[in-house]
């Protein structure tokens, strides 16, 4: 049985703007480290047997300040980084619900439709994080406890395929910054224990 902490990375400023970042290399916020020390303080788990992370840096520095907290180091996973929005990164929500109507309207109503320009599905992004969570358990099939830092789209994408939700839905579940879902992983089986918990960043 393999346990896997699945988190968002902390607060960017873009995140704070409404911008939308995909690929990007946004850093982290002051907000957003302050986020990743209060997850690192009072996790909920006291042991950890291995950390991954997206190659993207505020998934990385996230992870970096976790992983100091349980003296490990942090292995990145390119795959799990978050879906490429293409020309649509960098840009405000309000400015594509003004400028492209059309277009921008499937990334909410109809994501399993939505294609940003020069960027990918979000099926293609479901398969890839997929994979790559599947090659890290199967990397851990000794270990107990596993955290994986991503991203909010990617995370969402992970939970509808483990709870068997098409992607259509998949707004449907909130994915707050530093947010901790908690995952069982048992000879295949997937059970989603926790989703969305941000209580370490409000009860202290």
């Amino acid at each position: 049985m393999t346990r896997i902490f699945l988190i968002r990375h902390g607060e960017t400023e873009w995140n704070a703007s409404g911008r939308l970042q995909g690929n990007s290399n946004v850093q982290l916020s002051m907000v957003g480290l302050h986020q990743a020390r209060l997850l690192a303080m009072h996790a909920p788990f006291h042991t950890v047997d291995a950390i991954y992370s997206s190659d993207l840096i505020r998934a990385k520095a996230t992870a970096d300040i976790l992983a100091a907290r349980f003296n490990l180091k942090v292995q990145q996973v390119p795959e799990l980084r978050e879906a490429s929005f293409g020309d649509w990164e960098g840009q405000s929500i309000k400015t594509l619900v003004e400028e492209s109507p059309d277009d921008f309207e499937k990334f909410f109503t109809a994501p399993e439709l939505c294609k940003p320009p020069h960027g990918e599905t979000f099926a293609d992004c479901q398969t890839r994080v997929v994979n790559a969570v599947r090659k890290i358990v199967a990397e851990n099939e000794d270990n107990n406890r596993v955290i994986i830092v991503s991203h909010g789209a990617a995370i969402r994408l992970l939970l509808c395929a483990a709870l068997g939700m098409p992607i259509h839905k998949m707004w449907a579940i909130a994915q707050f910054n530093m947010a901790l879902n908690v995952l069982r992983v048992d000879d295949g089986s997937v059970t989603v224990e926790m989703m969305n918990s941000t209580m370490h960043l409000y009860s202290f």
